[in-house]
């Protein structure tokens, strides 16, 4: 287990739905780590883990949604090689 330094602690405890929201899927799963490592870590006080705990839940709605997402492209992708139909491109929804 790695141990977090305190000011690592504050800065993921302050994460805000905005910045959550701009991470990619591989930053999202790092910080999901190191707020379960912070959460496992003992001596964490249980004021930040409660807020880590806020933080690590909306990452993981954060990855969760993006290999939500890459399902459906591939899904999308492979039904369109297996068996081939038109559809048209919505940029809404495919160009993300």
């Amino acid at each position: 287990m790695v141990n977090i330094s305190v000011q690592e602690l504050t800065e993921l405890a302050a994460m805000s739905h905005e910045q959550i929201d701009a991470l990619d899927y591989e930053t999202a799963m790092q910080k999901l780590e190191k707020v379960v490592c912070a959460l496992e870590q003992e001596g964490t006080p249980l004021e930040v883990g409660l807020k880590l705990y806020a933080v690590g839940t909306a990452l993981n709605k954060k990855c969760s949604g993006i290999l939500d997402s890459a399902e459906e492209k591939m899904v999308q992708l492979l039904g369109s090689v297996v068996n081939p139909s038109e559809q048209p491109f919505d940029p809404e929804k495919d160009g993300k």
